[in-house]
């Protein structure tokens, strides 16, 4: 199971190096946040082996969403 856990956090830390790289090209500070985040979540996720970190990533990235909305 914890194969699992590492396979879901490469895939969040992955789609965080898409975000740093879109921000660089549109320099949009929700897209920095973002990815910050993911990669912050999936590091605790795989240093702490449990899920609850990817949880909470996607909550933050979530509510973060809806407050840089325009």
């Amino acid at each position: 199971m914890i194969y699992v856990l590492y396979a879901v956090a490469a895939l969040s830390a992955l789609l965080a190096v898409g975000g740093f790289s879109a921000y660089a090209q549109t320099r949009r500070i929700e897209l920095l946040l973002s990815s910050i985040v993911s990669i912050g979540a999936s590091a605790v996720a795989v240093l702490s082996g449990s899920w609850w970190p990817l949880g909470a990533g996607f909550i933050v990235n979530w509510v973060m969403q809806l407050a840089f909305r325009r």
